[in-house]
């Protein structure tokens, strides 16, 4: 199998199982030299074991792992020089911070008066100055995390793999540590490989996001990508909150498709070219949230859109979210802004038109 220039590591193949259980199947996957590329997926879908036979730390069943078109399947994590950043982040407590981030040049027999300077300019550039004489009990979580990113980093590895690293923090230095990732991954240059299960972390961070369920890729993308044009229910599903009605009578018009819910059209502009689903075939319409307008139910037109009775009101600061439910108990998810016209007038069990444009539709067969 030809491997492309532009592909720093291939995952060609690859499956694992632990005994009779299956942990990931006929996985392909090309990683792109400098790239952040995020595994995402809920837990045993096969993310966190792809990233540790791309450690070395697991062997695969089956298939290859190249690094710039060399075969390095059988060859040990050690060998291998990649960074690794563990969810636990693995510090050792015995040493200071400075100890545990000169340990990798330590062990790579690094002349001392350049570990001294390395680390001196590691820790400012991981925010960490004047901390190098502390013991890693007197840190946060938030640097403890930036010492394990230092040590992983230290010495220069062109491949940085990241096991949820971020988990064990609270949702304000999650985000916080987001950003300093963000920086780092374009300040070194590293081609990182980001497991989580966190779907806003996933893309806000990603170049590509590659979504895994039950042992198998289920889609490659940009984040934008993988959230506006989901493959399957599952991804728009697991991406976020995601309205699916079911359509049938699906044909192709013009530049459009054309789908019918409860007798009445709906109109798509979004993977107009894919192939039409077969007539016996069952297939959803799928619809974010924040793509769903609110209106009085006199305004209803002949665009696309669904009358639906309003349940319950979720007062979140920024926006609300409004669910709603079909006459055929079809439940319609939306986001409107607290400034919206008809937010203060809104009452459980009356019916609104809930309607979209319709570029923001997206046909899904499975």
């Amino acid at each position: 199998m030809s491997v492309s220039p532009e592909h720093f590591v291939d995952l060609l193949q690859l499956g694992k199982s632990y005994g009779e259980t299956r942990a990931l199947s006929d996985l392909t996957l090309h990683i792109k030299r400098g790239e952040f590329l995020t595994l995402l997926g809920p837990s045993g879908s096969g993310k966190s074991t792809t990233l540790m036979m791309l450690a070395g730390f697991e062997q695969p069943s089956e298939g290859r792992i190249l690094c710039n078109g060399q075969d390095i399947t059988g060859l040990p994590a050690d060998q291998r020089n990649f960074g690794v950043v563990f969810q636990g982040y693995a510090l050792f407590p015995h040493m200071t911070v400075a100890q545990n981030i000169a340990y990798p040049l330590k062990v790579r027999k690094v002349a001392q008066a350049d570990i001294n300077e390395r680390v001196g300019r590691m820790l400012e550039r991981v925010g960490l100055a004047g901390k190098g004489g502390r013991n890693i009990k007197q840190l946060s979580g938030g640097q403890q995390q930036r010492v394990a990113l230092a040590r992983a980093l230290i010495f220069e590895p062109p491949l940085l793999l990241l096991d949820e690293p971020l988990s064990a923090l609270d949702r304000r230095l999650r985000q916080e540590m987001q950003v300093e990732l963000a920086r780092m991954h374009k300040e070194f240059g590293t081609t990182f490989v980001f497991v989580t299960h966190d779907q806003e972390e996933a893309l806000a961070l990603s170049d590509r996001v590659a979504v895994f369920n039950h042992g198998r890729l289920e889609q490659l993308g940009t984040p934008q990508e993988v959230y506006e044009r989901p493959g399957s229910r599952f991804v728009a599903n697991f991406l976020g909150d995601t309205n699916l009605l079911s359509v049938g009578d699906i044909s192709r018009r013009d530049d459009a498709l054309v789908c019918s819910y409860q007798s009445r059209p709906l109109w798509i502009t979004q993977g107009v070219q894919q192939p039409l689903p077969a007539a016996d075939g069952q297939s959803w319409l799928a619809i974010r949230p924040e793509h769903v307008d609110l209106q009085p139910l006199a305004q209803a037109g002949n665009g696309n859109g669904v009358v639906a009775q309003m349940q319950h009101l979720t007062y979140l600061g920024t926006h609300v979210n409004v669910d709603l439910r079909t006459p055929d108990a079809q439940p319609i998810a939306l986001r409107i802004p607290v400034s919206h016209p008809l937010l203060n007038s809104l009452e459980p069990g009356q019916p609104y038109w809930c309607s979209w444009s319709k570029e923001h539709g997206h046909l899904l067969t499975h």
